[in-house]
C-alpha cells in the first residue's frame, strides 16, 4: 500500500494567533505561510493578489497546492462561470478548483471545467466522470487530488478519525480546515506523522 501524503492547510491567510511577525509586510504573508504549510484555500474571487501568489508558486513553492473555491451558485450559469475562470485560466495547472455541492453540475458546466483540476464535496454520490470516494460521511469527486474541506473545528479525536478514514483514498490528499489556526494545523500534522502517514 502506498503511503499517503497529507497536505494540511487552512482557508485564507488571515491567521489570528500571532502567526505572522508584527513587522511582516502584508504582501509577504503568502510566502511566510507557504514556508510552513503546503496547501491553502482561497475563494476564486479573493482580494488576495492571485497573480503574485501564482508567480510565487511557479518560482519558489515546489510541492505547494493552491485550492481555489467557488460557490455552488457559481456553477449554475455557464457564461458567468467562464468569465470568472478567465481571470485564472492561464494558471489552470497551478490550482485545484473546489466546490461543495448538493447536486452534480450539468454537462455544460463539466465541459467548461474539463481542462481544470477539480474536486467536488457532497453528501451524496454525484456519478460524474471522476474518481469518487466516500470518507467521513462525505463523497469526494475529483480528477487529481481529493480535497476534504471542513468548516467545523476539529478536536484531536476528530482529526485522527478524518486521517484514518481517508488514508487509503489517494497518495496525496489535501485537508483544508477552514477556521484552523496554527496550533490546530500543527496538531493535525503531528497526528498524521504519529499514525505513520
Amino acid at each position: 500500500m502506498n503511503k499517503t501524503e497529507f497536505l494540511i492547510g487552512r482557508s485564507g491567510l488571515g491567521l489570528q494567533d500571532d502567526f505572522y511577525p508584527d513587522d511582516l509586510p502584508e504582501d509577504w504573508r503568502f510566502d511566510y505561510y507557504a514556508a510552513i504549510f503546503k496547501t491553502l484555500s482561497l475563494s476564486i474571487d479573493t482580494d488576495e493578489d492571485l497573480d503574485q501568489i501564482f508567480a510565487d508558486i511557479q518560482e519558489d513553492e515546489e510541492g505547494f497546492y493552491l485550492v481555489l473555491t467557488i460557490e455552488e451558485s457559481q456553477l449554475s450559469d455557464a457564461i458567468s462561470l467562464q468569465k470568472l475562470l478567465s481571470t485564472v485560466q492561464e494558471y489552470a495547472n497551478d490550482f485545484i478548483l473546489f466546490c461543495e455541492v448538493s447536486d452534480a453540475p450539468s454537462k455544460a458546466i463539466m465541459t467548461i471545467l474539463a481542462d481544470y483540476k477539480v474536486c467536488f464535496q457532497s453528501s451524496k454520490a454525484l456519478k460524474l466522470n471522476l474518481k469518487e470516494v466516500s470518507v467521513a460521511n462525505t463523497v469526494l469527486s475529483f480528477n487529481q487530488y481529493p480535497v476534504l474541506y471542513s468548516s467545523q473545528p476539529w478536536d484531536d479525536k476528530k482529526m485522527r478519525n478524518y486521517l484514518e478514514s481517508i488514508a487509503s483514498v489517494n497518495t496525496k490528499t489535501i485537508l483544508i480546515c477552514k477556521y484552523a489556526e496554527r496550533d490546530a494545523l500543527d496538531r493535525m500534522r503531528i497526528i498524521a506523522e504519529l499514525l505513520g502517514y
